[in-house]
């Protein structure tokens, strides 16, 4: 009896470490083909060269318009929904993808992610160029639809109260650091003008 408890005690343990381990291979079997991170984007180039992909990341920076059409770039990071401030666990680094659209697309984005604003959220599809012709050989998306997944917002981003104590003990420090250095230079020149 104790060793058949032992045996499927094992048998469990066994069946859900294959479980935890088999997880990633199949949340990336079902990943759709036609939508790729950055990083996919930019590990595997060829593959997705000249197709039709949907990409979707928080707007950042402004619309750069030109003429008709305009430019815009979508972070699809860590910080796409939120930053460290918070809560965001740090998670690499600011990755994104250039899109060419229609300027009146761009239009419909009312927040772009700055310093203070955390950006619409945005899906577009359009073609996928590994090395556009168009663009000087660059990596880019043309996009030909475009929605507003999560709308923007202001970015919360509050003084810590250690950041602020902080602040002030090296205030001081600085302050009695400056405070020693002119009482020193003026014992110096005392002792010099006595000396002549």
């Amino acid at each position: 009896m104790m060793k058949t408890n032992k045996t499927l005690t094992a048998v469990l343990l066994t069946g859900a470490l294959l479980m935890v381990l088999a997880f990633p291979c199949v949340a990336f079997a079902f990943e759709s083909p036609n939508n790729p991170s950055s990083g996919g984007l930019v590990e595997e180039p060829k593959k997705y060269d000249g197709t039709e992909v949907t990409f979707e990341g928080e707007a950042i920076g402004e619309a750069m318009v030109r003429g008709t059409d305009a430019w815009i770039h979508l972070n699809d990071d860590a910080y796409m929904y939120k930053n460290v401030e918070e809560g965001a666990a740090l998670g690499g680094y600011n990755t994104g993808m250039p899109v060419w659209l229609p300027a009146s697309l761009a239009e419909k984005i009312a927040t772009f992610g700055d310093y203070k604003h955390e950006g619409d959220i945005v899906k577009v599809t359009g073609v996928f160029n590994a090395a556009c012709a168009q663009h000087g050989g660059d990596m880019d998306i043309h996009a030909t639809t475009l929605e507003v997944t999560v709308p923007g917002r202001h970015a919360a981003d509050p003084v810590k109260s250690w950041k602020l104590a902080l602040a002030v003990v090296l205030a001081f420090g600085a302050a009695g650091a400056w405070y020693a250095d002119r009482r020193a230079t003026h014992r110096e020149r005392r002792g010099m003008h006595r000396r002549k």
